[in-house]
């Protein structure tokens, strides 16, 4: 597996836990809501005025939310646009074409230097390959996760 599409497996598993809290956060947000407005509605003494401050709280604190919502996914297509663009796969693969051409310049590097260079590239390519497994299970369950979450809220918006 590519480093691109390594990276772009990691960055939608992110993208895919944060649409969840904020979905979650969403829920919790609309449970306070009811309740605060239960709790507003029948306690006696609470003054429209101090239940239009409470409002305003309510409504501020969802604008808010909304706000960050929204960077979020702006810097996630930002970070897409960035890894789509080749501009990125070139600079891959120069990275690449250099580290190939120094590993054929070891019938010149001191045996030890040689013998350590083997070994980090065996190293850097096994941890690669566990991160990539890593990765593709962790997706997995990702997506198993979000799932019902979808479902509840589109039960709640009936």
């Amino acid at each position: 597996m590519d480093n691109k599409k390594m990276m772009k497996q990691m960055i939608e598993m992110h993208k895919t836990s944060l649409k969840n809290g904020f979905s979650t956060m969403t829920l919790l947000q609309n449970q306070a809501e009811k309740l605060m407005k239960t709790l507003v509605d029948h306690t006696p003494g609470i003054s429209d005025e101090g239940k239009k401050v409470i409002d305003q709280w309510n409504d501020a604190y969802k604008k808010g939310f909304e706000d960050v919502k929204k960077a979020v996914e702006e810097g996630y297509d930002k970070i897409e646009e960035f890894l789509n663009n080749s501009a990125m796969t070139m600079f891959q693969e120069q990275t690449e074409k250099m580290f190939d051409a120094f590993l054929n310049q070891k019938t010149w590097m001191p045996v030890d230097l040689k013998r350590t260079t083997e070994e980090l590239n065996a190293v850097y390519t096994k941890g690669c390959d566990e991160f990539k497994k890593h990765l593709d299970e962790n997706i997995k369950r990702m997506e198993s996760f979000y799932a019902p979450v979808e479902k509840t809220q589109t039960k709640d918006k009936k």
